[in-house]
């Protein structure tokens, strides 16, 4: 993640545009490689973008998305959103973790594993993406941000690899 990026996120959360709105224009952005091949033409002239944008977008949003094509940052939307998402999830003192597993955790399971998130990042809630992954052999590898707990017998075997 660059600075440049998590500036453009933090300008978008501060403009207070509504989650749907966001989202709309993350999936018509994400959907559209074409539009965003367009967007992101420094060829094309900024008046033709800015008009594009307005034929598609809602109005909310429109000036944020002129400014990342008039600073040629448009290409950088997708993590853009991304950084926004976990800023919003920051705000409302949520965390998001992916569990990678082989045999999915029972309801029982996935609650320990919530609580642990939890209590290990002070927050009050945690977002858990489920993922099967049966290369792992068995076991599970649990991703916060930067952080892997990696408890599948392919991560053990891995290691003692290494080791060896």
């Amino acid at each position: 993640m660059t600075q440049h990026d998590m500036n453009y996120a933090k300008a978008l959360f501060d403009l207070n545009i509504s989650a749907v709105c966001v989202q709309n224009s993350k999936d018509i952005i994400l959907e559209n490689r074409e539009l965003l091949d367009v967007l992101s033409d420094p060829t094309i002239k900024k008046r033709e973008k800015h008009a594009v944008i307005d034929s598609i977008f809602d109005k909310e949003i429109r000036n944020f998305l002129k400014a990342l094509c008039d600073n040629e940052s448009i290409e950088h939307i997708s993590r853009i959103f991304d950084i926004y998402e976990e800023i919003v999830l920051d705000s409302k003192n949520i965390i998001k973790a992916y569990l990678s597993y082989v045999t999915k955790p029972d309801e029982n399971q996935l609650e320990k594993f919530k609580k642990f998130v939890c209590n290990k990042y002070n927050k009050k809630s945690v977002l858990l993406e489920l993922k099967e992954d049966s290369s792992l052999i068995g076991g599970f590898i649990l991703s916060i941000g930067d952080i892997e707990y990696d408890k599948s017998i392919k991560g053990t075997l891995l290691s003692l690899h290494k080791t060896l």
